[in-house]
């Protein structure tokens, strides 16, 4: 790595600590100095403002999300088992960045607006992931043939339904990590894109 990228690393991690303890409004940029072993005028040089630390310490755990899901579904063999797979890597990050995220919530109205377009290109990743699964499941013959169009509502449709195992309602969400949930979850979800005659040889 490079003496700038050791540096920004530095500054985010100590920043990513405050922001988890503190929030976005209560943590100041002398903190998140102190944190880094910086001197503020080494931050400011690599981030003029707090929000920009913010985002770029949002973007950072995002990324490092997506590259824990992908060595998951790559580490799996049939397309069924990279779906739960998905899943699994997913609610697992989530549970790392829990209380990163309560805080987040106590901010949101400040937040909200940087967080928009972050996570908006975080879930286009996603809608990509399985738009290859489903797409790789279908020339594989494990699931059905699919159109584009077909394979692109159904890509969107599972992305928003793992969301809401993001907010159980009444169940802890580290319980969610138990393979009966992510089971019932990919058979419900594939039931109707499974292929019948390979189900029937496999029987």
């Amino acid at each position: 790595m490079e003496k700038d990228e050791i540096v920004i690393e530095e500054i985010l991690s100590g920043a990513k600590k405050l922001f988890g303890k503190h929030g976005l409004k209560k943590t100041t940029m002398e903190e998140i100095a102190t944190a880094a072993g910086k001197g503020k005028s080494t931050l400011y040089y690599y981030f003029p403002s707090k929000n920009e630390i913010f985002e770029a310490v949002v973007e950072d755990e995002m990324k490092n999300v997506v590259k824990r899901i992908r060595e998951a579904v790559n580490a799996s063999l049939t397309a069924k088992e990279k779906l739960k797979a998905f899943l699994q890597a997913q609610i697992t990050s989530i549970i790392g960045f829990h209380s990163f995220r309560e805080v987040l919530f106590d901010d949101l109205l400040a937040s909200m607006r940087m967080l928009i377009w972050i996570k908006s290109r975080y879930e286009q990743i996603q809608i990509d992931m399985i738009r290859e699964i489903l797409l790789g499941g279908s020339q594989s013959g494990e699931f059905k043939e699919m159109s584009t169009d077909r394979m692109n509502k159904m890509s969107f449709v599972m992305v928003t339904a793992f969301r809401g195992l993001h907010f159980p309602l009444s169940v802890e969400l580290s319980e969610i990590q138990t393979n009966e949930y992510f089971d019932e979850m990919i058979d419900m979800l594939i039931a109707g894109i499974g292929n019948d005659i390979l189900k029937k040889k496999t029987e």
